[in-house]
């Protein structure tokens, strides 16, 4: 309840949204779903996460945050949850190191997709740590449909249902892959579109490389310090209690090594593809809020030690502390409460009213998400209102004459490959212009009319 409180609290008084273009994609997918029923099965907005978000986002996208907040929280309940079950002590500081890990803290205020696989990913392993292999897998089957690169994970519970004498759950992992392969085969007239269909293009310019630790680099972004030591103590610690049960591993042991596998394989697969400059990666360290409930379950294990904390006076001083610290370290990591940021508060300029007037019911071309917002556009709204997002045109030859372009320093210039120049030599006529700067950094949006 405090919780819900505290983040109720920000969530009202902030304008601000984070995940950048993305977070107004995934909101305008499920916005328009119902009217749109193939938004449902969209592989790029991702079809599990569009069902939840829908309802929410005809509330806006306060709504659809709301839901993610809904999920952070959740997350680290399932994370505490399974502690207790595996007899940890302090088990409710999972729902502490959940929430406030940096990357989890600032990315659950948005309408990106990692909040709820984190929180599918934390109940699937929740039902398993009660021997619930049927439901924990029929969970876990649509991870793959809030996020692609989780099939990584599937050979993982494969292995431990086998561990567990529990291979007859086995055919639930597929659950989801099945379900949504009949549901979407009328949009796509193709049984197999979930393999088939997949949108991401690794040649992508928007897509990159870079150094192979980047990910480790980014610590205090992720989990910060405390978390940092406790993880690592954890993993140190296993090796042993490995040693002592070799005759015997219990199944607390096959589950911490499930989770300490899951965490393990996820860091290094994003780290390889970003290092080979592979897979559609852009090196964004949002991904790793999929992981944040099982890293805050197992960093607990640092605390199993009744030499150290035994004592009760220990303990509600060291919990005191933790839950300081993480709030502490959250807060000041991103300056909550967060202004929005330059390119939402230029967009936020463009006079609608006066582009209506100047199409008078041409088309009207954009690249930046948030102008479909600001606008009122409907992304698949191509016949009535005719609003072509990017990727619904090809190329600036596309737009004609009386046609209005709105052209970002941002989206077009990178994504699209659009140059001022270009505009210049193509024949447009400049009719609105905003910009913004702070520091170092500006962002320019001009709204063009072809002649």
């Amino acid at each position: 309840m405090l919780s819900a409180i505290y983040f109720g609290y920000y969530l009202s008084v902030m304008n601000w949204t984070s995940g950048g273009g993305d977070t107004y994609t995934h909101f305008l997918f499920a916005k328009y779903a119902f009217q749109h029923p193939e938004n449902f099965v969209n592989h790029w907005g991702k079809p599990f996460f569009t069902l939840f978000a829908a309802p929410f986002a005809q509330l806006g996208i306060k709504g659809v945050e709301a839901m993610n907040i809904a999920c952070g929280i959740l997350s680290g309940i399932f994370a505490a949850l399974t502690a207790k079950k595996l007899g940890y002590q302090f088990h409710f500081l999972a729902v502490v190191f959940t929430v406030f890990a940096p990357v989890m803290y600032n990315g659950i205020f948005s309408s990106l997709t990692e909040p709820i696989a984190a929180f599918l990913l934390i109940a699937g392993v929740y039902f398993y740590s009660i021997k619930n292999f049927r439901l924990g897998s029929i969970i876990l089957s649509f991870l793959i449909l809030c996020r692609t690169e989780i099939f990584i994970f599937y050979p993982l519970f494969l292995v431990f249902l086998w561990g567990s004498k529990s291979l007859k759950s086995a055919p639930y992992l597929a659950f989801g892959f099945v379900l949504y392969s009949f549901i979407g085969w009328p949009f796509y007239d193709n049984l197999l579109w979930i393999i088939t269909k997949q949108p991401y293009n690794p040649t992508s310019s928007s897509y990159g490389s870079g150094d192979f630790w980047h990910y480790a680099d980014s610590y205090d972004q992720l989990i910060h310090q405390l978390l940092s030591v406790l993880l690592l103590v954890s993993i140190l610690k296993l090796p042993f209690d490995l040693y002592s049960k070799r005759k015997q591993i219990s199944e607390v042991l096959k589950l911490e090594l499930l989770v300490l596998a899951l965490v393990l394989s996820y860091f290094f697969a994003h780290s390889f593809v970003w290092w080979m400059g592979a897979g559609a990666s852009a090196g964004l360290v949002r991904v790793f809020m999929v992981i944040i409930p099982l890293i805050a379950l197992f960093s607990l294990k640092a605390l199993q030690w009744d030499k150290v904390f035994g004592n009760k006076w220990v303990q509600g001083v060291f919990s005191v502390a933790a839950i300081v610290v993480m709030v502490s370290v959250a807060e000041h990591k991103y300056d909550f409460p967060v202004d929005e940021d330059l390119e939402i508060l230029t967009l936020r300029k463009i006079d609608k009213e006066a582009l209506d007037k100047e199409r008078a019911g041409n088309d009207l071309f954009y690249y930046h998400p948030f102008a479909a917002i600001q606008l009122a556009a409907n992304p698949n709204d191509t016949l009535e209102k005719r609003f072509y997002f990017n990727g619904g045109f090809k190329s600036i030859t596309d737009v004609k004459q009386g046609d209005i372009y709105l052209w970002d320093s941002h989206f077009a210039a990178s994504e699209g490959d659009v140059s001022l120049a270009l505009i210049d030599s193509s024949g447009f006529e400049l009719i609105q212009e905003h910009a913004s700067s702070w520091e170092d950094h500006s962002y320019t949006v001009k709204a063009f009319r072809k002649l």
